[in-house]
């Protein structure tokens, strides 16, 4: 694991703890609203015929040295989303490193009937049902930071509560972890976040290796309408895209700039 995400990770698993006694895990486990209103995750991002979007929400990213936004306006940007076509929705939730904040996925469900990924740092159980807790209908597992052993009991507690998981990997070592580890929905991350370069070509080499019937999503780097041509070509299921919307003053139109000759 590179110093990035081991400083993420420290920083992560103290952050957990300190919401541990503010608010313990029973608080979750107990509540009936985990099994309630549930969002068709993987169903949206898997329709055939195309690139389905995963159109992503977050203020700031530590590849940026600027925010996207002084105020970010969740249930504005979610509803441009769905309006331009996007199947779901990826919230970052990180406070630190992306300034979001967990309650930006009920402001998004509010807005919208999109199903929501829950984009964060997962590290213990707690996180898992804190996302279902809050409405996400889905959460992301990065390889790189987990066991195998790990993704395996946060995938089956994740859909024991109505959630599906994507899990994410950038090289051939965190795809074998994911493969292992059976997940239904591997998605290919084109930043290595050691460097932060991005090379969308990860994406055509990983892909390549995994076996049909699992959802592959490609993230990151993707920018123009050929990039997704290319991902339909190569048999993709879904793109998850967020700072080519964001850096721009009108995110709708960009996404149909994008994504709008793919469904065609």
């Amino acid at each position: 694991m590179n110093n990035f995400l081991q400083e993420v990770t420290r920083i992560k698993k103290k952050e957990v703890e300190a919401l541990k006694v503010r608010r313990p895990i029973t608080h979750f486990v107990d509540s009936k609203r985990l099994l309630k209103g549930a969002r068709p995750f993987k169903e949206a991002i898997s329709a055939g015929g195309r690139v389905n979007l995963i159109a992503e929400i977050k203020k700031k990213s530590p590849s940026r040295r600027r925010n996207f936004f002084r105020k970010m306006d969740v249930a504005g940007l979610a509803a441009a989303y769905a309006r331009s076509g996007a199947r779901a929705l990826s919230i970052l939730t990180d406070k630190k490193f992306f300034s979001g904040n967990v309650s930006h996925i009920a402001e998004a469900r509010r807005a919208v009937n999109l199903p929501v990924l829950r984009k964060d740092f997962i590290v213990d159980e707690y996180q898992v049902y804190e996302s279902r807790y809050f409405g996400a209908d889905a959460i992301l597992l990065i390889a790189r930071i987990l066991s195998r052993e790990e993704i395996v009991s946060f995938m089956h507690l994740a859909n024991r509560i109505c959630m599906d998981s994507i899990v994410e990997v950038h090289d051939e070592n965190d795809l074998e972890k994911a493969l292992q580890a059976e997940a239904r929905i591997i998605g290919i991350n084109n930043r290595d976040l050691d460097t932060f370069t991005v090379d969308i070509e990860t994406t055509f080499k990983l892909s390549s290796k995994i076996p049909e019937g699992v959802i592959k999503v490609s993230e990151s780097g993707l920018r123009t309408n050929e990039d997704i041509l290319r991902l339909r070509s190569a048999g993709i299921n879904a793109a998850l895209i967020g700072e080519a919307f964001l850096e721009t003053e009108n995110p709708e139109s960009k996404v149909r700039d994008i994504v709008g000759e793919n469904n065609a």
